[in-house]
């Protein structure tokens, strides 16, 4: 019998520039060689081994998969840092004739996937980044925070397996859980706008999860809707059912109520328990 491929634990991250479609011909070669920059200064300065990363891109994307071993924390950390700042610097310098602001989204995961695939990486592992890089929640982020150059949204695996578990930042509580809706479903997702309150964003309240999980819910801000930075915890956000959207388990039903969520394939792949609300719609015995 043939040997079947084995896949490799990897971190991934994928980047977009923010309404390149719109810019010129010139104003677009800026900005690709300004975001190659970008990630080459942050990963340095991060100590990522930029020379091991596996790249696809695409213009205004840049996909990567990490060497096995990446320091995940290292990543969410120093990387992203850098790669806000360095973005700020290029954006208040203004220099070129073909200069044009360049704001980012930029998702990360982590899981086992292949490596070797002929024209790219195979499995759903190496679909959810881009499902969640591209996702509403993110866009709508950016929308409301135009002095914000980078929105960054995690996977829950990465929110639950590095960014709860500590020590370093960004803080767990500096985080907003939101739904992506993606083609195939929704997908739990984790962001964050550095240097601003995501908690205090109306435009998110749409993208709220509805009774999320208490070890996966992001601590809300008591501070003003404007956006500014966090200053303490107050509390979670409150969903309701009106807010939800309509929910198939697709798994086991526990008493009712409870849904039992584990894995791929599970609704907001939240990878644990979540228990709806007696009075929520859409539960599976419903229909």
């Amino acid at each position: 019998m043939g040997e079947h491929p084995v896949p490799e634990y990897r971190v991934m991250l994928t980047t977009d520039i923010e309404d390149y479609s719109s810019r010129t011909d010139a104003e677009q070669r800026s900005l690709q060689a300004a975001l190659a920059d970008a990630l080459n200064a942050a990963s340095d300065a991060a100590e990522l081994n930029r020379g091991k990363w596996l790249v696809q891109v695409g213009g205004d994307s840049v996909f990567a998969v990490l060497p096995t071993g990446t320091d995940l924390a290292r990543l969410m950390d120093r990387f992203v840092r850098e790669l806000d700042a360095g973005l700020g610097g290029y954006n208040r310098r203004r220099a070129g004739e073909a200069w044009t602001r360049m704001r980012l989204r930029l998702a990360v995961h982590a899981g086992p996937m292949f490596v070797d695939g002929p024209t790219g990486w195979p499995g759903q592992h190496a679909v959810l980044p881009v499902r969640l890089r591209d996702c509403e929640p993110v866009r709508a982020a950016l929308r409301a925070l135009r002095g914000a150059d980078l929105a960054v949204i995690v996977s829950s695996d990465v929110y639950r397996d590095y960014i709860t578990q500590g020590p370093g930042n960004p803080r767990p509580t500096e985080f907003r859980a939101v739904l992506a809706q993606g083609k195939e479903g929704a997908y739990l997702g984790h962001l964050i706008v550095p240097g601003f309150n995501v908690h205090a964003l109306s435009a998110l309240a749409r993208y709220d999860v509805p009774d999320t999980a208490p070890s996966e819910t992001a601590t809300s801000r008591s501070d003003g809707e404007d956006g500014s930075a966090p200053q303490g915890p107050a509390s979670g956000p409150q969903a309701t059912s009106q807010r939800a959207s309509p929910i198939s388990a697709g798994r086991d039903v526990v008493n009712g109520d409870l849904y039992k969520v584990s894995g791929d394939g599970s609704i907001y792949q939240a990878g644990r328990d979540i228990t709806l609300p007696a009075d929520h719609r859409g539960r599976p015995g419903d229909e």
